[in-house]
């Protein structure tokens, strides 16, 4: 059988709408969709973007699955990981922050098994840049979620029946 590689984008993307959706109760899926298409997506193509002007690394053999060479699925994956994380997140320091650690280190593992399925790349150290990233970008997301995020939730509480 002949797998193509830029199927296991759409592979892994499916596998984590399945996890959220046995996970996460609808009711929070509903309340956090917000947060995570912005800690999730929109950071995200920040972060592609970052890497794409730096050179840093990135996502390859995306095949069909991109726009102007920024891939399609990652951003979803990330926005389905956030409403994950957001809803599994701790109320209090320290574990939220232990939490985003840990987190972030499962994020340097997964990175790293996608370079070596040869769907994603790292142009310098495949640990230290990568914990860089991940931790900056877990550990903003748990401040900013903390201080503002249940805020923002709440305000815009609206019914969900």
């Amino acid at each position: 059988m002949n797998f193509p590689l830029h199927s296991i984008y759409l592979l892994y993307t499916t596998i984590l709408a399945v996890i959220m959706i046995v996970l996460v109760p609808r009711t929070h899926i509903r309340k956090l969709a917000l947060l995570g298409v912005f800690y999730g997506g929109i950071l995200n193509l920040v972060v592609i973007l970052i890497h794409k002007l730096t050179g840093a690394g990135g996502f390859q053999n995306y095949g069909p699955f991109h726009f102007l060479g920024i891939p399609f699925l990652p951003p979803i994956a990330w926005t389905v990981f956030f409403i994950i994380f957001l809803y599994l997140l701790p109320g209090k320091k320290p574990w939220n922050y232990l939490f985003a650690v840990v987190a972030s280190c499962y994020s340097v593992f997964f990175s790293n098994v996608l370079a070596n399925l040869g769907i994603f790349q790292w142009k310098s150290s495949p640990i230290i840049y990568p914990i860089i990233v991940y931790l900056t970008w877990f550990l903003l997301v748990t401040w900013s979620y903390t201080k503002y995020g249940k805020k923002i939730i709440h305000k815009f509480d609206y019914d969900l029946k």
